[in-house]
């Protein structure tokens, strides 16, 4: 048996040959590979696990096997893979989402390759389907200002601890940019003393980041500081610096328990909820804001590789949506520089 192969564990022998690796239960391999990158209740990992699954069940119908729990590792070869992203485009999939789940196939592909030697990845020669990249939608400001009103005025109407809360996690998510998963997961200890820096904030390819906070954002998230103090005099009696380090920096005491440090983490679908309780015109969601914030740094800076790092995007090609133009913007330029000219 192979086990700890970051992730993969698989009933093999100690050395196993192709032979192996091919008769083996295709869902095995793939449990292990969820196990390690796709557990947990985050956007990614639940969109991976949703891939995997249909992959499988078109392997299924494929093959005409009776069910899933009869799929072997030689089942997924090149062919089949292709044969898949094929079928959910005639489906009607969009080309991004056929992509995403290729993508997923891809990397799972590639890590059981460096695992298992002489394992070929069977995705890996397989084109996604190409996409025309569109600029991700963003709030203009005045819907912004709009936004920023509603929530002042609903505190007003009844100023409790979650509105102050809700209001400031909408504020830092335009202020930095970060995502829901990493704004959840942050802890006191990662703010520094002048609330200047978030550090070693993990993105999606596990790297690491220093999030700058803006000194128009510095005095509200010191007020919610105090009011989140206040707050957690119900559950200690003298909250030490050491276990306030520990906490999150934004809490929810819904099932809390002192001396648990888990047990104040906000869920994601928690978060998701705040952001769009305070929709206008446009209903919001928390990566609409990191988009916002995106697409404004870059009209501020013109720096592409700035947005990037900002971000936490390891290849800058990704933050080059935020430059794509719509076809008004690319006929308004052209008329102004043909006046100019003429």
């Amino acid at each position: 048996m192979i086990k700890d192969m970051d992730g993969f564990s698989l009933d093999l022998d100690s050395k196993p040959s192709i032979r192996d690796i091919q008769t083996s239960p295709l869902p095995r391999v793939v449990e292990s590979y969820i196990r390690y990158y796709a557990s947990g209740n985050s956007h990614t990992a639940r969109a991976k696990r949703l891939d995997l699954k249909h992959f499988m069940e078109f392997l299924c119908s494929l093959y005409g096997c009776s069910k899933i729990e009869k799929l072997k590792v030689s089942h997924w070869d090149y062919s089949s893979v292709q044969r898949f992203v094929d079928h959910a485009l005639r489906k009607g999939e969009s080309p991004s989402t056929v992509a995403r789940r290729l993508a997923t196939l891809k990397h799972m592909g590639r890590t059981l390759s460096e695992k298992v030697a002489g394992f070929v990845n069977p995705a890996r020669e397989v084109k996604p389907p190409r996409i025309h990249a569109e600029r991700p939608q963003a709030i203009e400001q005045q819907e912004v200002k709009v936004i920023k009103k509603k929530a002042v005025t609903r505190r007003k109407e009844k100023d409790s601890f979650i509105r102050m809360r809700n209001e400031t996690i909408f504020n830092f998510l335009l202020d930095t940019g970060i995502r829901v998963d990493e704004l959840r997961n942050l802890r006191m200890a990662q703010l520094d003393e002048n609330l200047e820096w978030v550090e070693n904030v993990r993105t999606k390819g596990r790297r690491y980041r220093n999030v700058y906070i803006t000194s128009a954002m510095r005095e509200q998230l010191k007020a919610y500081l105090e009011a989140r103090a206040e707050v957690l005099k119900k559950f200690y009696a003298k909250l030490t610096k050491t276990q306030d380090r520990l906490l999150p920096l934004f809490i929810s005491t819904y099932n809390a328990v002192a001396g648990k440090p888990e047990s104040f983490l906000m869920g994601s679908k928690t978060i998701w909820r705040a952001i769009n309780e305070l929709s206008t015109d446009t209903p919001l969601h928390p990566h609409l804001l990191r988009h916002s914030y995106a697409v404004d740094l870059l009209e501020s800076s013109n720096d592409v590789r700035l947005v990037a790092q900002a971000l936490g995007h390891s290849d800058v090609r990704i933050t080059m949506r935020y430059t794509q133009r719509k076809d008004e913007e690319i006929a308004k330029a052209l008329e102004k520089s043909r006046k100019r000219a003429g």
